[in-house]
């Protein structure tokens, strides 16, 4: 007999971004008793909250956090004995810390209504304007830049966001509707292949100022010009 107790979860979050912690996955041998009892602990002093449906195994807790932080996400699941847990780690940032290159005021802008694609369990995008985030120093990294150290660049490098908002606008937008498709030539596919044009056209026009010394500032001869073949030393 055995119980496995699954949690799910966003590896990093934004202090008061909503969030769900997911233990569907959680399951029992067939020899095992029934499970008569699912519980979250989300790792902020709230304790254990039982998220147990007899109905169906729709077994989650939507959640957000007021404080930065890591914290100790648990899930315990019963059945005619002893609870069987496990735990993971969710890490909490601020606005600050996450230092994301775009928000969905931005997107707002070129699509009204595109909130109401947000995922079950979430009310923005910032999971999506942080892997965006991710992408764009991936493809700086892939570029060949570093730092003055040789070192792989770090998103604090970039000292004037509005240099790369609309880059990560656009590539949000493209991971959005690329997520919604289910067709080649739907039209989800369509405005993803826009916003893909206009993701490369950003990030094509703009001379990244970037910080290349880490003293916080972006100074003469720390600027690149990008293109899609190409990153040439200004």
């Amino acid at each position: 007999m055995a119980i496995f107790p699954r949690i799910k979860l966003e590896k990093t979050l934004q202090v008061d971004d909503k969030t769900r912690l997911d233990g569907t996955k959680s399951y029992k041998s067939k020899d095992e008793a029934a499970i008569t009892a699912v519980e979250i602990d989300p790792g902020d002093g709230a304790g254990y909250i039982d998220v147990y449906n007899a109905d169906s195994d729709n077994w989650f807790l939507d959640y957000q956090y007021a404080s930065a932080g890591d914290k100790t996400v648990q899930i315990r699941v019963t059945t005619d004995g002893s609870p069987t847990n496990v735990s993971t780690t969710l890490t909490v940032v601020t606005a600050a810390a996450d230092y994301l290159f775009s928000n969905d005021a931005d997107l707002v802008t070129h699509e009204p209504d595109i909130l109401k694609w947000v995922t079950d369990g979430r009310d923005s995008f910032l999971n999506l304007h942080r892997r965006s985030q991710e992408l764009i120093m991936a493809f700086l990294d892939e570029k060949g830049l570093t730092d003055s150290s040789g070192d792989r660049l770090t998103k604090a490098a970039i000292i004037d966001i509005e240099e790369t908002r609309q880059w990560s606008t656009f590539l949000c937008l493209r991971l959005i509707f690329e997520g919604l498709s289910n067709a080649i030539d739907d039209i989800y596919s369509e405005k993803a292949k826009r916003y893909e044009k206009l993701e490369q056209q950003a990030r094509n026009r703009f001379i990244l100022r970037i910080d290349l010394d880490g003293d916080g500032d972006a100074e003469v001869g720390e600027g690149f010009l990008l293109s899609n073949v190409r990153i040439r030393r200004m």
